[in-house]
């Protein structure tokens, strides 16, 4: 009973800000369960399933950008896909200490004004006069670039990368927070089902799951993530805003917190 309560909060939270609680849901099935291979393969189920039921939601409030989600979702996940083979070239406790700086400046930046975002934005603005797109806030020949480094360099650090999106599309494209989250939550979305796939071999008759706790599971993370969403879209966008910066935040020191300790 405890399992499922809480992956119903991680699925609840999470899919407010567009994300997929994968740095949580691990640690919860290796907690429960304490088989990695079983823990990596639910995490993931939960991923999918906790950004695929909460896209569907901002799907029906119209809070998707498809343009962001294959000029900067795509890049993204294919270059966390491409690190997977260069990961041994890198020390991942130094990159996930400057993975968590980052973070923590990712979300000051979405909770207080920073000069450098409204450079950087409008740097995009201007490479958007030159190469306009009809109906589009952002340039491909900025913003795609930017999200394969993201991808990149998170997926050196063992990190799918979605909890950067939505500090990019509001600090740099300044995408409306709901838009963001919404636009995340499909790009998670994408990444969960890829790495849902690619464990399913992984799941054998030496690491056999429980059908009623996989069930169990399921129901609570659809639930907690149909539930999400509606209470995200309620929230005034300055205050969400806000909120979306202190959880950023929050994930930024967790990474370092786990470095340390």
């Amino acid at each position: 009973m405890l399992l499922f309560l809480s992956v119903f909060l991680i699925a609840l939270i999470f899919s407010m800000f567009g994300l997929g609680g994968g740095l949580f849901y691990m640690p919860v099935f290796m907690f429960f369960l304490g088989d990695p291979v079983q823990a990596a393969f639910l995490s993931f189920l939960c991923i999918f399933v906790t950004a695929g039921s909460s896209a569907i939601q901002y799907l029906k409030f119209k809070k998707i950008d498809w343009k962001l989600v294959v000029f900067l979702g795509f890049p993204l996940i294919a270059m966390v896909f491409v690190s997977g083979f260069m990961i041994g070239l890198v020390n991942p406790g130094q990159t996930k200490f400057i993975l968590g700086l980052t973070l923590i400046l990712a979300g000051l930046s979405l909770c207080f004004p920073v000069g450098t975002l409204n450079t950087l934005s409008a740097f995009s603005r201007y490479f958007h006069k030159k190469i306009p797109l009809e109906k589009s806030n952002f340039d491909p020949l900025t913003i795609s670039p930017l999200a394969a480094f993201v991808g990149f360099f998170c997926g050196l650090s063992g990190v799918a990368g979605g909890v950067f999106e939505v500090p990019m599309m509001i600090g740099l494209l300044r995408v409306s927070p709901h838009m963001a989250v919404g636009t995340s939550s499909m790009i998670v979305f994408l990444s969960g089902l890829l790495g849902f796939v690619s464990r399913i071999s992984a799941v054998t008759a030496e690491h056999l799951l429980d059908f009623s706790t996989v069930i169990g599971v399921l129901a609570c993370v659809f639930i907690g993530a149909q539930i999400g969403p509606a209470v995200s879209v309620g929230i005034d966008k300055k205050i969400f805003k806000r909120i979306c910066g202190v959880f950023i935040l929050l994930i930024g020191l967790c990474y370092i917190f786990k470095i340390i300790f």
